[in-house]
This record gives structure tokens, sequence and C-alpha cells, in this order.
């Protein structure tokens, strides 16, 4: 008969964290921890897409016709998407399933019902079907550690037919009937065959997706040149306008291999302070330029343009005089900030009032001022009397 050993269960200490050991392990652990707080409906960046503020109520807005519409964030978009709740009772952090242009997708509502004005909504509204249970989100999350073998079966599929993609991720819907495989390639492949044997080995739906550089970053995550997470992984829920006139605009290095990111393309952080450039730099002077100082006349060889200041080339002496916007009369001064009300402290007690006052306080059993007394004890040491007002004769 075998010996069954009955053991209690300790509780568990806390785990230490755990330091990475490799760049990839870090970008594995960043995407981790990006990904649980879009789970829990955490504020990731300092958008205010989180609040009801995103959603204006219809009565700080004109007359006109109104909707009820509640904020869902779908999985693999952290753009904030306006829906038709219906009957449903929602509340931020409920999983719903949504009918979208891409089927039923599950989302997560960011925002809670609100009325709003149908002229700031864009596109059709989409209406929620049902909430999602207990059962449902653990169908999920199994779902989600089933995806990572997923991938590795359409990596080997893809080595045995030798085609030129390379697999990326892959993501189940809410209920495992539709599985969605990204990859990338430079070339145009033909995968049809390739999907419906997948399909049979996976026993659902199969849609292979191309993705472009942009999103094969996005999906893969990772850190940027700033050593941060890469914004279009965390936080950046659409892609901005890039070109190389913001660079030259930034007086960044026009060499496309410095101002790109880990994508190959533009760096999407470009765009984000590009228009205060614009608009310094449309009343800043120029290099080279000769201007008008309080020191005189000079020459412009540097500036920082976020600093509002200017180095100027004196032409008197040959010096170069550091100079703010405000100097060289370039923009107005900032007004003072207001001053605060000054309140009085109570009034201090005079000679007369502390020497009165002394006896009718030591005769109630209180100490006199401290300033009467010690003036009292000095007169008392230099000459024992009081003085008077009147001049010496």
């Amino acid at each position: 008969m075998a010996d069954i050993t009955v053991t209690a269960d300790l509780p568990a200490a806390p785990a230490a964290p755990t330091r990475p050991r490799s760049l990839d392990e870090t970008r594995a652990m960043a995407r981790n921890r990006f990904k649980e707080r879009l789970q829990q409906g955490e504020k990731i960046g300092e958008c205010d897409c989180h609040s009801k503020s995103a959603a204006v109520p219809a009565s700080a807005q004109g007359a006109g016709p109104t909707a009820r519409v509640a904020g869902v964030r779908f999985l693999d978009s952290g753009r904030t998407y306006y829906v038709d709740p219906r009957h449903h009772t929602v509340d931020v952090g409920d999983w719903v399933v949504v009918e979208s242009s891409r089927g039923k997708e599950a989302g997560r509502v960011i925002i809670a019902p609100e009325q709003v004005l149908l002229s700031m909504l864009q596109g059709d509204l989409r209406p929620i079907l049902r909430r999602l249970d207990d059962d449902d989100v653990g169908k999920m999350e199994r779902l989600k550690r089933e995806a990572a073998s997923a991938i590795k079966v359409f990596g080997a599929k893809i080595r045995e037919r030798r085609l030129p993609m390379k697999p990326i991720s892959a993501d189940y819907n809410f209920d495992g009937s539709h599985l969605v495989l990204n990859f990338a390639t430079t070339d145009r492949v033909d995968c049809r065959d390739l999907a419906k044997e997948l399909a049979a080995v996976f026993k659902c739906r199969v849609e292979l997706r191309q993705v472009g550089p942009r999103d094969e970053a996005r999906l893969l995550g990772g850190l940027g040149r700033c050593g941060r997470t890469l914004c279009c992984s965390s936080w950046l829920p659409v892609y901005p306008e890039i070109s190389m006139n913001m660079a030259k605009t930034q007086d960044l290095p026009l060499n496309p291999g410095k101002v790109s990111g880990v994508c190959g393309r533009l760096l999407c952080c470009l765009s984000y302070e590009n228009e205060q450039y614009r608009q310094m730099k449309a009343v800043m002077p120029r290099l080279g330029q000769t201007i008008e100082t309080p020191s005189g006349p000079g020459m412009v060889v540097a500036m920082q343009v976020l600093k509002e200041l200017v180095t100027v080339r004196l032409a008197a002496d040959n010096t170069e005089v550091v100079m703010s916007s405000v100097d060289l009369g370039l923009r107005k001064p900032e007004p003072p900030p207001p001053v605060t009300a000054f309140e009085p402290k109570a009034p201090l007690v005079s000679e007369e009032q502390g020497a009165d006052g002394g006896d009718e306080s030591a005769a109630e059993g209180q100490s006199a001022p401290t300033t009467g007394s010690k003036r009292r004890r000095r007169r008392g040491r230099s000459s024992g009397k009081r003085r008077t007002d009147s001049p010496p004769v």
C-alpha cells in the first residue's frame, strides 16, 4: 500500500520581482504589463478617453438629437469606440459582445453609458448584443493561452510549405470560433491552401491577415530609442501623419536612420511637439540673422526653441550672450501671479498696556507679555528709573 503524505497549505510568501535576463524578456514583460492594464480598464497615457468627459453630455451642448452610448475598447485596439447599450445595464470594466464590421467581437466598457449628441459621433452606432459572464471571461483567458501554441503551429506549417512569411501573432475571438493569424511578408503570397489546412487543424474559422511594418511593431511590442515601451503598443490609438518636414522643423538630423523607429518608419513622436516648434519658429529669429538686442546688434548663432532662448554674438566685442524672447521683445512678458491679500496679525501690546496689564495679569494668576517684561527688566538694569520723553537740560 502506497504511503500518502498530507501537507498543510501554508500561505505563500510574496514572490520577489525577477529581473529580465535579456532584451526579449524585457519586451515580453512590458507587453504583459500593458495587456494587464488594458484588460483591467486602467488609464493608459494622459488622454481623457477613460473618463466621462470624453463623451460630452447633451446638456452641455446645443439642442439636437441625442443618443445613449457607451465607450468600448477592443482587445486589438487602443482606440475607444462608442456603441449603443440598448436595454443592457453595463458599467465600466464589464466585458460585452459588440456587432462590429468584422463580426462579433468582445470589448471592455471604458466609458459608462451617457447621453451625447448624434452630431458628435462618427460612423454607424453598433449595438451591444450581450454581456459576458464569468465563464465567458474564463474561456477568453484560456483561449489567450492557447494562442501561444497556435502561433507555433502556424510557424511550423509555414516552414513545411517553404513560404516567405513571418508569423507575428494569433488572436482568438471571445468564443473560439474565429482565429486570426497575423503575418508579415515582402512578397505577395497565395495562402488559401494554408488557411484551409489550418482550419482543419484548429477546428474553427481561420483568417490569415497580412500586416505592415507599423502593425508588426505594435503587435510584437518592444522598446524605442527613448528606452520606453513603444507608443503604438502601449497607448497610441491611431498612427499620426508624419513627414520628413517635421524633423526639419525640429532641427533634427535628416538622416532617415536616425529618425526612424524599430518598424523602419519615421518616429511617431515627431508629431508630438511639431506644432509647438512651428508656432515658436514663426516668431523666433533664424540662425545667422542679424538682430537688435539691448546690448547692441548681433548675429544669432544658436537657439533653444522650447526654452525660448537665443544665443547672440554681439558685433561690438564679439562675445556670445544668451537672451530670452522677452528680452529681445519677441514675446510679451507673462503677467505676475496674483498676490494674496495680507492678513495682519494680532496687534502687539504697547509698553503702557503691558505695564498696566501686568498688575491685572498677576492678580489673575497669568504671566505678563514677554516683550514688556524684558523691556522693563532692561530699563531697570540700566537706570533703575523710568525714562521720560523730555530732552536733557
